[in-house]
């Protein structure tokens, strides 16, 4: 039963507590090869292939090896991750500058339908991990990241690696010990209230967010079909 007092917004507000609670879970996760179900690229040079760009080393690298302008890196996702940063690892250990991306574009959503997410323009003296990006609140079935220039002019491009911190839309771990007084100071409407009755009204969405992955599909096929609703991480 629904608690007494409680109200849309309170369900809002949950949904943001458990939505924040889950990216502080993700604060150190490398969730790369966990949500990742596999990567392609535009061209690779034989010994500089796809696979280095997930082999966390340090001296290995992926390089294209096709025209100008159009090189990409295509990540295919498995169903339900939800990308919450999206890391470039520059590769600085070589003498070259012209294989370092100087503009990138994202783009997200299926092979027919893709939109445009983010351009990012990379500093040119950064040979760091670049975050091209972050906070995404749908599952996006494949994000393409589009090399549109290198630095200095250059033909191809070189990356060391990706990396990725996301979370399955449908699997946070609920307990009690969330839902103390101390950690609902920034959700005015949930202090206050008994932290079993926020626990079990946690639950019930996370059930429905089960249910709803489960069905929506069947009702609705198609790619359209696994974003028609809004998960409790999408509340906010």
């Amino acid at each position: 039963s629904v608690p007494p007092g409680w109200s849309y917004e309170h369900d809002m507000e949950l949904g943001r507590f458990l939505y924040d609670h889950s990216e502080r879970e993700l604060q150190n996760r490398d969730c790369t090869k966990e949500h990742l179900s596999s990567i392609e690229v535009s061209s690779q040079l034989e010994d500089f292939r796809a696979t280095y760009l997930t082999d966390n080393q340090t001296h290995s690298f992926w390089e294209s090896n096709g025209p100008r302008g159009q090189h990409w890196v295509r990540l295919n996702m498995k169903k339900g991750a939800i990308v919450k940063k999206l890391w470039l690892m520059l590769d600085g250990q070589g003498n070259c500058n012209s294989f370092v991306p100087r503009r990138v574009a994202v783009y997200g959503g299926t092979l027919n339908s893709m939109q445009h997410l983010r351009t990012v323009l990379i500093n040119e003296n950064s040979f760091r991990d670049v975050c091209i990006l972050r906070d995404m609140k749908t599952y996006l079935p494949v994000l393409e990241i589009r090399i549109l220039e290198c630095r200095d002019q250059g033909y191809n491009v070189r990356l060391r690696g990706i990396k990725i911190k996301s979370f399955w839309e449908w699997d946070l771990i609920l307990n009690a010990d969330m839902f103390q007084q101390a950690q609902l100071v920034r959700y005015p409407l949930l202090e206050g209230m008994d932290a079993d009755v926020l626990y079990r009204r946690a639950v019930i969405i996370q059930r429905y967010v089960g249910h709803r992955d489960s069905t929506v599909p069947a009702v609705s096929p198609g790619p359209e079909g696994n974003h028609a609703l809004a998960s409790s991480r999408q509340l906010h």
